[in-house]
């Protein structure tokens, strides 16, 4: 495990009915950074967003639908962990400040995923520094 890369993985509880399931993605009980923004995006099969990291912001990523793999580093230590996360075992991935992270779909068809950010996006001053994280 590496140890100097700070992350957290939630489990959803998933309450499942006849209409389908419903699960809480975060709950701002004891998070010190509220959300500014939310997003929703896609990746086509065998690409990869992200291998970046913030200064600032902390991010949460759900999983839609589809398969992936999740890794993140530490761009100080050089130290990397990665993780499948997919849709039929639903979990919130929390990326803390000043660690890289990248998600590659390892699917055959395109997944979404929703992202959340303590930060709105300045396009004209990102908080985003490149990290190869994942090829």
């Amino acid at each position: 495990m590496a140890k100097s890369v700070k992350y957290k993985i939630k489990e959803l509880k998933i309450h499942s009915e006849k209409r389908g399931w419903f699960g809480e993605m975060i709950r701002m009980n004891g998070i010190k950074k509220t959300i500014k923004q939310v997003s929703v995006a896609s990746i086509e099969p065998g690409h990869i967003r992200g291998n970046h990291y913030h200064l600032n912001k902390i991010e949460w990523f759900f999983i839609i639908n589809g398969k992936a793999k999740f890794c993140l580093k530490n761009p100080k230590t050089q130290e990397r962990i990665c993780f499948r996360i997919s849709s039929k075992n639903p979990r919130v991935i929390t990326v803390f400040p000043k660690i890289a992270h990248a998600i590659k779909n390892i699917d055959q068809k395109t997944i979404y995923f929703v992202e959340a950010d303590s930060s709105i996006y300045n396009h004209k001053k990102p908080d985003s520094f490149s990290c190869d994280v994942l090829n």
